[in-house]
């Protein structure tokens, strides 16, 4: 029998500490009905005895294109993803101003830098702010630090932009001085929009200063500041998920259906595929237990980035729902044994954790930069780890042996985990360049001086997910994996 993979009940442990209650904002998720299929035995008995529920409940036809070349041919647009189209003339000026001052020298940064400064205006914001960030490129030379941190006070009076990096920019650099009451200020006077990922980085920086607050107990348990401030555990009455087949829109209820046969005819490639074309953010917005639902099938089918991405919005915004076997779905156990046996130089589950950031268990992925597998390695780099061909990174086995080996390497050569995966995500010779900009002794700090956001959140989320599965997984015990 095929199983759904099961995560043992220590994972909420790692983030244990006091008990909270919900507030009035908080969802209230009803008990079960009697007869209900819960997620916990859902994981439980398997994935036939699942599918075989759903099936009997299910009134909804699956759709006649599954079989032909376009899966997702009768899916109607209304539940499609929709493109996002970046069309914010700020960003888009911003960006301009950042390349322009990337190609100026040292000295025409630092004096035109002075001059902003010397002639504010909030219209000049936008540049002024892209101006701070790309002064960064001289550090730590101390005018080039004078005149960023200048140029960011003055964007901090300006309501025509966005002033949250600037206050996060200018309260980890007054950390990195050992000025924790002026980095404090930045902080309470400038706090973080409500988006759930600033206000849990804005609480970790206040956490170098050894101050606690309330926002620490409101903090995304799974996010990946969250998990390093959160005072969540388990509620004392756990919400309990089950599984529905009535979404209450015949369109989604039609796709359910569609993943239903497909689990049923063991085509776990249409469920992916079909996975990737719905639209996620009104699929949040489905009652409860029909998302469990789905969300099952597509974890069952190997769809673990849709599932990602969908669940981890969902428990950030509603963080009072986590369950064990909610958690279950967004860290699962796939290869474990091949990591095993194939990371012989690299902590088996730092490799896991890279693996799940990098390509979230899917074998075939490719990247626009021409990495492929489960570690994302480029060629160029694989071959030097024993890959013959470029083919050869699909093989789970090829790919962990030789990324596992590359990471071993780059810990090695910069004596530090955080660096390494730093290293791993933007190339070694970046990583030598910030130390040089952003030198401190304190290596979690330094990760918060890290000019790109991709970088700063990769090594972040790998490190949670570290937490995670050092929770779950035993080493060097070889577990059954579920593919």
């Amino acid at each position: 029998m095929r199983k759904i993979a099961v995560i043992s009940l220590l994972f909420l442990s790692a983030c244990a500490s006091k008990s909270r209650t919900p507030s009035a904002a908080e969802v209230v998720v009803t008990p079960p009905p009697a007869g209900a299929l819960t997620l916990d035995q859902a994981l439980l008995q398997g994935q036939d005895a699942t599918i075989e529920h759903l099936k009997g409940q299910i009134k909804a036809e699956a759709y006649t294109s599954l079989q032909t070349r376009e899966p997702a041919a009768d899916m109607p647009q209304s539940i499609r993803a929709e493109r996002i189209k970046n069309d914010d003339p700020n960003k888009k000026q911003q960006s301009a101003f950042l390349r322009k001052f990337r190609g100026w020298s040292s000295h025409k940064r630092v004096t035109h830098g002075g001059e902003l400064v010397a002639d504010f205006n909030c219209d000049k914001a936008l540049e002024s702010q892209a101006l701070g960030y790309s002064l960064e490129l001289d550090f730590p030379e101390a005018q080039a630090r004078d005149v960023s941190k200048q140029l960011h006070e003055k964007v901090l009076g300006c309501d025509n932009i966005s002033k949250t990096e600037s206050v996060f920019r200018l309260a980890v650099f007054a950390i990195q001085q050992n000025e924790c009451p002026r980095a404090m200020e930045y902080i309470d006077k400038y706090p973080a929009p409500p988006e759930r990922g600033m206000r849990d980085r804005q609480a970790y920086l206040k956490s170098f200063c050894a101050v606690t607050t309330a926002e620490n107990t409101k903090a995304n348990p799974l996010g990946g500041y969250g998990i390093l401030v959160s005072n969540f555990q388990t509620p004392a009455a756990p919400v309990q998920w089950y599984l529905d087949t009535s979404s209450g829109d015949a369109d989604w209820d039609r796709l359910l259906a569609s993943m239903i046969k497909a689990t049923e005819e063991n085509h776990p490639e249409t469920v992916q595929y079909l996975a990737s074309k719905m639209n996620l953010e009104k699929f949040r917005s489905l009652p409860l237990p029909f998302q469990t639902s789905m969300l099952v099938l597509m974890s069952a089918n190997g769809a673990d980035l849709s599932v990602f991405q969908a669940l981890h919005k969902y428990l950030a915004d509603h963080p009072d729902t986590l369950t064990t076997s909610a958690a279950s779905l967004l860290f699962p156990i796939r290869y474990w044994k091949e990591i095993v046996e194939n990371s012989k130089s690299a902590d088996p589950i730092l490799v896991k954790a890279l693996i799940r950031q990098e390509s979230a268990f899917n074998r075939t992925a490719r990247s626009r930069a021409r990495a492929s597998g489960l570690m994302q390695l480029i060629y160029p780099t694989a071959k030097h780890f024993g890959v013959k061909k470029p083919v050869q990174l699909l093989n789970p086995e090829t790919n962990i042996h030789a990324g596992s080996e590359f990471l071993a390497q780059l810990i090695a050569d910069f004596g530090s985990v955080e660096l390494a995966l730093a290293a791993y995500n933007a190339g070694p010779a970046m990583v030598r360049q910030w130390q040089k900009r952003y030198p401190t002794e304190n290596i979690d700090l330094f990760v918060e001086m890290i000019p790109y956001t991709e970088t700063r959140e990769y090594v972040r989320l790998v490190k949670r997910n570290y937490k995670i599965y050092q929770s779950i997984l035993v080493k060097p015990q070889v577990l059954g994996a579920n593919h």
